[in-house]
């Protein structure tokens, strides 16, 4: 009981904050070290958008349907819940053109992570597939945007320059990865207290309670960028996170565990989350921005989904 009262929500603290202060200090730590704003912003920034994911997934090898319900619950509620509140508070302009082949690389992830899922079983072999789609991802957009002066205008944007020093950017980075792994152990612990005291699987947990908790990154993100009409960003870090959730925090999870990904994963879940990452895609593509009725679609098929899950627990259920 305690745990669920008092493990959640440290965990969440800890997983916003620490996940903030391991990106500014490696940020910091590259520019000093001579390392460009571009590939900062492509490596750094990406991977500290998934951090809370991917240490969650670590830690969660003694529950493993936590891990898989974390990805697909947090890849839908980016989609549904951020870009659908964002574009609430303002319409998101976003060129298609510019954003192409990022929204396909987001949707090849999730076709890759639902055939992946096929098997019923997600495991090491799936997790290195996972790791060099990824290598992939990270050549062709070094191939794509290098060079690209608006790609380095907004780099240089998003990074900054480094105005702390070396041994400050370290103890960032070392008080980070700390805070991340002892706020997703307290998060785990919360959670998987809170399935024993409600009675509900690990997987409806995963879902919603742990998926919205490490989505909350990109969630205040979404809605801050909303909010300062900054609307490439909100989109940008949705997909960039959704990528990086696959091919990063997923691969590495199943890397150490097995996961099992069959049943209502495989008949519900996941299509979900295509479908969701399908209407982003139209949505911009159809008229380079996502339109404030648009936004309350993907909100309201968000809650429509928690809703039925809350209605028919037998979708949070691993086995059909």
């Amino acid at each position: 009981m305690e745990w669920a009262l008092f493990g959640i929500p440290i965990g969440i603290v800890l997983l916003y904050y620490c996940a903030d202060w391991l990106v500014d200090g490696a940020k910091a730590l590259a520019l000093r070290l001579g390392v460009t704003p571009f590939v900062v912003g492509l490596t750094v920034v990406a991977f500290g958008s998934a951090a809370p994911e991917t240490v969650t997934a670590l830690v969660s090898g003694s529950n493993p349907e936590l891990i898989v319900g974390n990805i697909v619950g947090s890849n839908i509620a980016n989609v549904g819940l951020a870009i659908g509140l964002a574009a609430l508070i303002t319409p998101i302009a976003c060129d298609f053109r510019s954003v192409k082949f990022d929204l396909f690389c987001m949707m090849a992830f999730m076709v890759l992570m639902t055939l992946l899922s096929l098997t019923g079983m997600l495991s090491w072999p799936q997790g290195l597939v996972l790791l060099a789609a990824l290598a992939v991802f990270i050549a062709e957009v070094f191939r794509h945007k290098r060079g690209d002066p608006n790609a380095e205008k907004e780099a240089e944007k998003e990074v900054g320059s480094p105005t702390l020093a070396a041994w400050k950017c370290l103890v960032l980075i070392a008080v980070g990865i700390l805070g991340l792994y002892v706020g997703a152990r307290c998060f785990i612990a919360g959670a998987v207290d809170l399935t024993g005291l409600l009675g509900v699987s690990d997987l409806l947990i995963g879902l919603l309670v742990v998926a919205v908790g490490t989505a909350l990154p990109e969630l205040c993100v979404c809605l801050m960028a909303a909010w300062r009409h900054e609307n490439e960003l909100a989109v940008s870090n949705i997909v960039g996170s959704i990528i990086f959730n696959v091919g990063f925090a997923l691969a590495l999870g199943i890397l150490f565990t097995d996961v099992p990904a069959g049943g209502y994963v495989l008949t519900f879940h996941l299509p979900l989350m295509l479908l969701m990452g399908l209407l982003l895609v139209l949505m911009v593509h159809r008229h380079n921005d996502v339109s404030r009725g648009e936004g309350a679609l993907l909100l309201l098929i968000y809650i429509a989904y928690v809703a039925a899950m809350i209605a028919f627990p037998v979708l949070t259920q691993g086995v059909l």
